[in-house]
């Protein structure tokens, strides 16, 4: 069994900067790893119980100092990796988005990211649970996407043989939730330092684990991870050279930090 837990960030528009959601892909093993793990570093930075665990700094409680709270979060991503936990991730530009309502716009991301669950079971031969934070105006979504599927290409495709579960969680209701909104913590803060935003130095300790859990294929010696762990949308030519650049200086950051290629579909 798998686990495919999900949380969104930068959801309020924000000139210039991308709407992301995503989520960490576990099996039983692994989650129980990263939940132990996750408990350890609590404990060890001074976190009791009820204390939220997340990225935001401001987050954290009044005992736990900065350099604590950073320290804890590095250990936390790095066992990402050393666990081999994977993390799929969509981003949309606001700008490119804003014509949309916010229901539509997380319809969209939702659908996206469950099809790649979806694909990621099938290469496993598994079957799995998706989990996401929680919105109380998206359970409707959810009972959609279990009895009816998703829209591939205007073909109707069932999801449930590989997700047997669609549900939510909430902060501080598991220790996984607290691995997911740090993990797409720190892509969002990475994502805005290739545009510019925020400390390169900080992005440069933290990107380079995070953006190997995105899930990839490699063919031919290349990891590829677009339409696989990495959904820039949209898939359409984008028009505007300013926006283009976004998303190139992003790719850019990204297979740097990866050696592999995060623009092209090996799909």
């Amino acid at each position: 069994m798998h686990w495919f837990v999900t949380d969104e960030t930068n959801n309020d528009f924000v000139e210039d900067k991308f709407f992301i959601y995503g989520g960490l892909v576990l099996d039983d093993e692994q989650f129980l790893k990263l939940t132990e793990r996750v408990g350890e570093i609590r404990a060890k930075y001074g976190y009791t119980r009820g204390d939220s665990f997340k990225f935001h700094t401001r987050s954290r409680p009044t005992q736990v100092t900065i350099d604590d709270s950073k320290a804890a979060k590095r250990e936390l991503v790095e066992s990402l990796e050393e666990f081999d936990v994977k993390m799929i991730a969509y981003l949309i530009l606001h700008n490119i988005a804003k014509g949309v309502t916010d229901q539509v716009r997380m319809n969209w991301a939702l659908n996206t990211v469950t099809w790649a669950y979806h694909r990621f079971l099938e290469r496993e031969g598994a079957t799995g649970v998706m989990m996401m934070d929680r919105a109380d105006e998206q359970h409707i979504h959810l009972a959609e996407l279990f009895q009816h599927g998703i829209d591939v290409e205007g073909k109707r495709v069932a999801v449930d043989d590989r997700i047997n579960f669609f549900g939510m969680t909430s902060d501080n209701a598991s220790h996984i939730s607290s691995a997911v909104d740090i993990a797409l913590g720190g892509f969002r803060y990475c994502v805005n330092a290739a545009g510019g935003d925020g400390s390169q130095v900080v992005a440069a300790e933290i990107f380079p684990p995070l953006a190997r859990t995105l899930w990839g294929v490699e063919v031919a010696g290349t990891k590829y991870l677009r339409n696989y762990g990495f959904h820039p949308m949209p898939k359409t030519e984008i028009k505007s050279y300013r926006y283009r650049g976004l998303y190139t200086d992003l790719y850019r950051e990204l297979d740097g930090f990866t050696g592999s290629d995060s623009e092209t579909d090996a799909a």
